[in-house]
């Protein structure tokens, strides 16, 4: 994931590359390849030798070209690619929402008012910014993403992936405990420690009972009568989050 950030002044730039940086090691993502501009003729000089990023932090107030005239000639080569504007001033509010920016942020950014933006963009285009797990299965290296799981079992020894396409991936032999086993898929929001033996993607429940969670291929996966209300609290907010 090729992420490019813009500010003509060091300082913010590296604050935002912090934060960045920051996000990508709480929620999991490990394929964050971020590239750091000081003018937007360094970014302009990169597209027209055929680079191209999925995502720009673009501060506006810049000399030369500012943010705003950027982000223009971004849209003319991707009318989707997501824009998130960084800036010191609010005056320019009304020309960002001209370019379809995803949001504005005054500087100085807040951690978690950035982590909820970066959260809705993930959200909308799971299947271009999305999670992987490598599984060895069966003498073969199989690569998950993790928009395909709708649910892990701890079956025995091993783990057994149920995916979107109702097929079954299954582990060979762990030699961990389940909790330690699913540790780097747990860093990814979507998904729930409900059971023991069950980690489900909130993405896939259809309905949540007080005994249950029902999920759209059919399986149920009880809950736990002392794990009750944390769990309905999270995927409350999980819920409430992706709105």
């Amino acid at each position: 994931m090729r992420i490019a950030i813009c500010d003509d002044i060091p300082l913010y730039m590296n604050m935002t590359l912090s934060l960045m940086e920051a996000y990508q090691e709480e929620r999991g993502y490990t394929d964050f390849n971020i590239h750091c501009f000081l003018s937007a003729e360094q970014v302009l000089e990169r597209l027209s030798e055929g680079e191209r990023f999925d995502m720009y932090l673009l501060d506006i107030i810049m000399d030369n070209t500012d943010g705003i005239s950027l982000a223009q000639e971004i849209r003319k080569i991707d009318d989707n690619v997501p824009l998130i504007f960084i800036t010191q001033s609010s005056t320019h509010a009304l020309d960002a929402f001209g370019v379809s920016a995803a949001q504005y942020i005054v500087k100085p950014i807040k951690k978690d008012v950035l982590f909820s933006i970066l959260d809705k963009i993930f959200a909308t285009q799971p299947t271009k910014f999305d999670n992987f797990t490598t599984v060895n299965s069966q003498g073969r290296v199989v690569t998950l993403a993790h928009s395909s799981i709708i649910m892990v079992e701890n079956a025995g020894r091993s783990l057994r992936y149920h995916l979107e396409s109702g097929n079954t991936v299954a582990s060979k032999a762990i030699r961990t405990t389940f909790e330690g086993a699913i540790t780097g898929l747990m860093r990814d929001g979507r998904f729930l420690w409900v059971h023991q033996s069950y980690v489900i993607n909130m993405d896939y429940v259809k309905e949540m009972t007080n005994r249950l969670f029902r999920l759209t291929n059919g399986r149920e996966v009880a809950i736990p009568r002392p794990k009750f209300a944390s769990v309905k609290r999270a995927y409350l907010k999980y819920i409430a989050d992706k709105k």
